[in-house]
């Protein structure tokens, strides 16, 4: 992802993708005017093709947003990329439509970013909340076969085993509040444009990892999430599987090689025949998703 070189006139872009969430959307920009007091901001929502009347509804109620229209849905990796290459901030802030800012989480990531350059911090992230205020999903291991045999005997660690009172270094921070330099992110090749949802943070971040950057999730900025709300429906649906499988297979086929690639897929292979048991599809909706696995696709 090339760009020319942008003077730097605020001290953090905020970029949100939106793709029929008008609601959602309305609810999350109201937060972040309410709530953003203590740095220069600027917010660039990129739509990916929304019908149901987002744009003249947002641009209406909240004229500071820049709008851009991606022409089509280009996913959420793509999208965030277009947006990134309209901002102007030393920071960016890449945060999901279905969220909502509980405090100025935006200058406490700033704040804390610029006290610890000295770290070569890559991404910052929150303790996300869900609805009810308990924690949801914020951070996560990056996969490997042995957090995939994990996942099949149920060792994996959930967010409430974890220590949501203090600040942790972790594989990846969640991609719905990612606080990243713009220079690195740009330097970076931003989100792998190959990826149409799911682990472009993932990948993004094993980047940062190979070059000595942290990821940390931090305990100062309060943000709720509404995991799924994106969708219009929560829970594990076939469609999501398999779109998420297809960035998971990419994932493999770029970060391993050789032996390591065919013990992996080998071991991906034997703990996704759990479809057949775990969900409730129909027995054809399975075999499609289990098809995806077996493909390098």
């Amino acid at each position: 992802m090339a760009h020319p070189a942008q003077e730097v006139s605020m001290q953090v872009s905020i970029i949100i993708v939106n793709y029929n969430t008008c609601r959602l959307l309305a609810d999350c920009l109201a937060s972040v005017y309410r709530q953003i007091t203590g740095v220069t901001f600027e917010v660039i929502v990129v739509d990916n093709g929304s019908t149901d009347g987002s744009e003249a509804y947002i641009t209406r109620h909240f004229p500071e947003v820049v709008w851009v229209n991606a022409g089509g849905n280009l996913g959420f990796g793509r999208a965030n990329n277009l947006g990134v290459g309209r901002a102007t901030g030393e920071y960016l802030f890449l945060l999901n439509s279905d969220t909502i800012l509980c405090n100025d989480a935006v200058s406490l990531f700033y704040d804390y970013a610029v006290s610890h350059l000295h770290e070569r911090i890559g991404a910052l992230g929150s303790w996300l909340l869900d609805a009810e205020g308990k924690p949801n999903a914020s951070c996560g291991c990056f996969p490997t076969p042995r957090s995939e045999m994990a996942y099949l005997f149920g060792k994996m660690v959930r967010n409430n085993r974890l220590d949501v009172t203090a600040d942790l270094d972790v594989d990846y921070v969640t991609g719905a509040d990612m606080f990243v330099a713009r220079d690195l992110f740009m330097r970076l090749g931003g989100f792998d444009p190959a990826i149409f949802m799911y682990y472009e943070e993932t990948d993004l971040q094993r980047r940062m990892a190979d070059e000595g950057y942290v990821r940390r999730v931090i305990t100062g900025p309060r943000i709720i999430h509404l995991d799924g709300g994106s969708f219009g429906r929560k829970g594990l649906t076939v469609g999501r599987f398999v779109m998420a499988q297809r960035s998971y297979n990419y994932y493999l086929r770029k970060h391993y090689r050789g032996l390591r690639y065919a013990l992996y897929k080998s071991v991906l292979c034997l703990v996704r025949l759990t479809v057949f048991v775990t969900t409730d599809w129909t027995f054809k909706e399975r075999l499609r998703a289990y098809r995806i696995v077996l493909s390098n696709g």
